[in-house]
């Protein structure tokens, strides 16, 4: 009996990791797209709801932080977009940590080990980059949208390594060979938990456990901006999210977010 060929999108396996979740979201999976952050913007001007997401095999105009492309890996990589409305009147400092902070405690549940979070916005396994999020602001007839993207790097593509010029992490490396539904709905169920906590107490509430993941903690740092740069040791993130910085001078300087690079000084 010949076997059935998986389909391209297994939308049966991800409602089964969703699990009481499922409710929450909407997912929609596409073979190709220009960026899933920019469709996903536009379906959110045309009343798209909370909950909204949108994975993608292809991007042809992906974008990462600071103007740079967002590569991904049909058969390698994850990449989606959410759209999620916070309460009114909340403020969104600390965003960008709180969610990599359910993408890494996603990753735990599923077994990972080694998982670190690089400030303002990068997911590490074992000391090397695994992914990213890039979180952009959707004003629409609803109020205040978020459109938060999300890339991981299921399993290694040397082409894309080398388009990239270095080595990066995969979940390959923890022997975790997983379907991208099965991540997918597990970061789903953890963004749902810790956004709506974030929703109701802010970043203060969960700057305990991003701290303890901090992969870059102690260790001597470069912070690069347009206004220039500094250097010193890396320490843990204040409550609302900006990044403490210890000099060489003893002064403690606050990193805030925006267009800004954190680098250790090793690479």
């Amino acid at each position: 009996m010949p076997m059935l060929a998986r389909p391209a999108f297994d939308y049966a396996l991800l409602l089964s990791q969703l699990g009481t979740a499922r409710a929450r979201f909407d997912v929609d999976w596409l073979a190709e797209c220009s960026s899933t952050n920019t469709v996903l913007q536009e379906r959110a001007a045309k009343g798209a709801a909370s909950g909204s997401v949108l994975v993608a095999d292809v991007q042809t105009a992906g974008r990462g932080r600071r103007g740079r492309s967002w590569l991904s890996s049909p058969d390698n990589s994850l990449t989606f977009s959410l759209l999620w409305r916070l309460p009114p009147a909340v403020r969104s400092a600390g965003l960008s940590l709180a969610v990599g902070l359910a993408v890494a405690q996603a990753l735990e549940s599923l077994g990972a080990r080694g998982v670190g979070l690089k400030w303002p916005n990068d997911i590490w396994l074992l000391g090397q980059k695994l992914g990213g999020v890039l979180i952009e602001v959707a004003f629409d007839s609803n109020g205040l949208g978020l459109i938060i993207g999300i890339g991981l790097n299921l399993r290694h593509d040397a082409e894309l390594e080398t388009q990239l010029g270095h080595a990066s992490a995969a979940l390959s490396d923890e022997d975790l060979l997983l379907p991208r539904e099965v991540v997918l709905g597990a970061v789903l169920r953890e963004l749902a938990s810790v956004l709506d906590r974030f929703g109701s107490e802010g970043f203060t509430a969960l700057r305990a456990a991003w701290c303890a993941r901090n992969a870059l903690l102690g260790l001597p740092v470069r912070v690069s901006s347009e206004s220039g740069e500094h250097l010193g040791n890396c320490g843990d993130v204040a409550a609302d999210g900006a990044l403490i910085l210890h000099t060489a001078y003893g002064a403690h300087l606050l990193i805030t977010g925006g267009d800004v690079s954190l680098a250790p000084m090793s690479r």
